[in-house]
């Protein structure tokens, strides 16, 4: 136990859960927690943003890239609003970032007495992003908030959590003491009893297959091999893709969602089992329940079974996804190999859809010659870093990951504007792999101040930018319902000419076959790389 301010509390219950790295602006309301950074900053780093918008995009990147807690440090008021965004992408996407928000004196919170950065209802204002959202008032009680907050993120599915405190609880000095850390999830251990069932149900299959989500990022390896015992077909989500290779003989792709998917989806339809590991089976993926997935269904999640969902499994286990593949191999290891396993017949059929999907004539004057592109010129590991935008949602399905977490997508909530902040944190997250973020130029303008902060930190961030002088994807949308758009063609800026300004190098490409040789000087830079496309999709 020692005293000190409720400031100071704050970065030391940080250090002390494993943060290294925070993301913010500096305010009048956070002076306290600031100058205690300053303090620490041999122990942990602070970024600075643009905006604040911008800081809880990188803390979210920064948590896909590194596996560790993102987190962003913002004031009362617009600081939280402008931040709220960030928490809602975050929140659709099973991110875990932590928001440490400052608050009015307690005297003045919550009330209409026209105090700076006075928010009506703070904790109302986060509530409807994140899992949860506390007030302390009291600095001794600091500690034990930070280390729930991290502590849910490792043992829940990881959606966004934030911590409010006033200004003078963040100044005042109390005697504190420290809560243990590092709590884990092996509490989402899968029943017995359930795993039983599960693998009776599996041992009875004929067409297997196993639908990864998200949430199973950290079980590649035991679905891989899960896959092979079964002679299961592997289907991706856009977060799942890369948990098994895109390119393993037992993998289907993420192909589920367009007209043009038909041969994928069919296929799915046909399976006379469907183990779902990590997803929640959302709108966005099974195109609104569309896909047809069989009713005899395991869905294995860290949420509690039940809830208002597309589709109703068979049979609902909570567990950590790791967890449970390591004990359904094992289960199955002990079984005699001829009691289950779909066979060679099951497998022709996944070649036959595969070698359909490669023969697909490649789309003139789309967006595929450019993911095509994008796609031979990055390792296994670099990074994908989408904003919302044509190329990007066609990439979704087009672009073979190979590694997970490797093609990063705002799905669900669908941001503008996600890709450069996000890819500042996504590149801190993992410095020592390419990062390549791709934006429209209408996502792009909606955060490009960010580019600020990649300079600043010398980030080697390739911005792959498709500029069609329109936001596109919507003009398209309205002239196929309506006949005619508006309020969809923007003026831009030069924007080699901005990136002159910026101080970073800039290219403008006329073929996707120029694409290597950019990204590849891009690569070695000592800060961000423009590359411009102009195009008409």
């Amino acid at each position: 136990m020692a005293r000190m301010t409720g400031g100071r509390a704050v970065v030391e219950a940080l250090i002390r859960e494993g943060v290294d790295r925070v993301f913010g602006i500096p305010g009048v309301h956070t002076m306290e927690i600031y100058d205690e950074l300053y303090e620490r900053r041999d122990d942990i780093t602070h970024v600075v943003s643009r905006h604040e918008g911008g800081a809880g995009f990188m803390a979210d990147g920064y948590a896909r890239a590194s596996g560790e807690i993102g987190v962003c440090l913002v004031i009362t008021g617009p600081g939280v609003t402008n931040a709220t965004t960030a928490l809602g992408q975050a929140y659709s996407d099973s991110s875990p970032v932590l928001m440490i928000s400052s608050q009015n004196d307690t005297e003045h919170m919550d009330r209409d007495v026209g105090a700076l950065h006075q928010l009506k209802d703070q904790l109302s204002v986060t509530d409807g992003c994140t899992a949860w959202t506390r007030r302390v008032m009291d600095p001794a009680d600091i500690p034990e908030a930070i280390s729930d907050a991290a502590a849910y993120l490792r043992t829940h599915r990881p959606r966004p959590v934030h911590i409010d405190i006033p200004t003078d609880v963040l100044e005042s000095e109390a005697e504190i003491s420290f809560a243990d850390s590092g709590r884990t999830a092996e509490q989402f251990a899968p029943s017995p009893a359930r795993m039983d069932q599960a693998v009776q149900m599996l041992v009875d299959a004929e067409r297997p297959l196993i639908w990864v989500g998200g949430g199973a990022t950290g079980a590649g390896e035991e679905i891989t091999e899960l896959a092979e015992m079964l002679d299961a077909a592997v289907v991706m989500t856009c977060a799942g893709k890369g948990v098994v290779r895109e390119d393993h003989p037992l993998n289907i792709g993420s192909r589920l969602r367009g007209d043009d998917e038909r041969v994928v989806q069919d296929f799915v339809a046909t399976g006379d089992i469907v183990l779902v590991i990590g997803s929640e089976l959302g709108v966005v993926d099974t195109m609104g329940g569309q896909v047809q997935l069989s009713e005899r269904m395991i869905r294995v999640d860290v949420d509690a079974p039940g809830g208002d969902k597309l589709y109703r499994p068979e049979l609902e286990i909570r567990s950590d996804a790791r967890i449970f593949c390591r004990q359904l191999l094992q289960r199955l290891r002990d079984l005699p190999e001829d009691d289950f396993g779909a066979g060679d017949s099951f497998r022709a059929e996944i070649s036959a859809v595969q070698d359909a999907l490669e023969t697909e004539p490649a789309d003139d004057g789309g967006p595929r010659p450019i993911i095509d592109s994008l796609r031979q010129s990055l390792g296994d590991e670099d990074i994908v870093v989408c904003d919302m935008t044509m190329l990007c949602y066609r990439a979704t399905a087009l672009y073979p990951a190979y590694a997970p977490n490797t093609l990063l997508f705002p799905r669900g909530f669908g941001t503008l504007g996600w890709g450069l902040p996000a890819a500042v944190g996504v590149q801190m997250g993992a410095p020592n792999r390419q990062v390549v973020t791709v934006c429209g130029d209408g996502g792009f303008m909606f955060t490009v101040q960010e580019l600020a902060t990649a300079v600043k930190y010398q980030l080697p961030i390739a911005i792959l930018l498709m500029n069609n002088d329109s936001y596109g994807v919507v003009d398209k949308n309205m002239r196929h319902r309506y006949d005619r758009a508006i309020g969809c063609d923007i003026a831009n800026p030069d924007f080699m000419q901005m990136a002159e300004s910026f101080g970073i190098a800039a290219r403008r490409l006329n073929d996707a076959s120029e694409l290597p040789a950019a990204l590849e000087e891009a690569a070695d830079a000592d800060g961000p790389t423009l590359i411009e496309f102009c195009v008409d999709f």
